[in-house]
């Protein structure tokens, strides 16, 4: 039986336009930037109101969850209206996208997002085995269309890298039309592919980026954007010009205070585009 959310759920979705759920391909616009609050976990496993309205005070416009740190969707959702601040989207593990979709799409639809993203896989093999991978990615997309939600893939590193057949896990899910990338410009540096060649590639599919420098290409040491080794005067305006929507920076680990590290990416974010 097709699942699908109450109207007072549909209705809840502010982030992106209802007309336009069920689409994986975006237009052209002004980037927002965001950030992925993975950066600042521990900030927010302390007091995840106070760190939401610290990062609406240095500048962000949106934030992307990837939990809830024990506090409901609805919660959550007043802090955001009250700071002002947009949910750009939500992370997922496979096996919950699997088990929990329909609590996963209502606590979206609270949050005013209609985008979960998967967070992370192990990267397929082989070709044969990123078919098998990207068709068990298509059916959790359909199912979350059914549900008023798009679904996203995020990438690291290695679905960038190619296979035995030539090609990547990625290209492989490009090759469909069931769900969107939400590119890791850094991760993908990391494996020696142009970002912005991907960005081409991926055009009019990929309204989530993922900002995030390294000191070297070696991809061991985070650092705030602008202060790591990966040119993003390149690379930003050729994701504005692709379609991307939102602008998330990322950083996996910091040295000191992860709100410092993040303040700096962010002016480095806004002064490249």
């Amino acid at each position: 039986m097709k699942k699908r959310l109450p109207a007072f759920m549909r209705q809840a979705f502010t982030g992106t336009a209802i007309s336009s759920r069920h689409s994986n391909r975006i237009g052209g616009g002004v980037a927002r930037v965001g950030l992925m609050l993975y950066t600042v976990r521990e900030d927010c496993a302390r007091d995840f109101e106070g760190t939401l309205r610290a990062v609406a005070s240095l500048g962000y416009e949106g934030v992307e969850f990837f939990e809830l740190h024990g506090h409901d969707a609805a919660t959550v959702r007043g802090w955001l209206d009250e700071f002002r601040l947009v949910a750009c989207g939500r992370h997922a593990a496979l096996d919950a996208l699997e088990t929990r979709l329909p609590t996963l799409a209502a606590e979206c639809a609270t949050l005013g997002s209609d985008r979960l993203v998967l967070s992370w896989i192990k990267p397929p093999s082989s070709t044969d085995a990123a078919k098998v991978m990207a068709g068990r990615l298509a059916g959790i997309a359909r199912e979350t269309a059914r549900l008023g939600l798009r679904f996203g893939f995020h990438n690291h590193d290695g679905e960038v890298r190619p296979l035995d057949g030539g090609d990547s896990f990625l290209e492989e899910l490009l090759a469909g039309d069931d769900l969107f990338l939400e590119l890791d410009l850094g991760w993908a540096w990391t494996a020696g592919v142009d970002p912005v060649t991907l960005l081409r590639r991926a055009r009019g599919r990929c309204p989530l980026v993922h900002v995030k420098d390294f000191a070297s290409a070696e991809g061991r040491e985070f650092r705030p954007v602008g202060e790591g080794a990966i040119d993003y005067g390149r690379i930003l305006p050729a994701a504005v010009d692709a379609g991307v929507e939102w602008l998330l920076v990322e950083q996996d680990e910091t040295d000191g205070p992860a709100l410092e590290a993040v303040e700096r990416s962010l002016a480095a974010v806004r002064a490249a585009v």
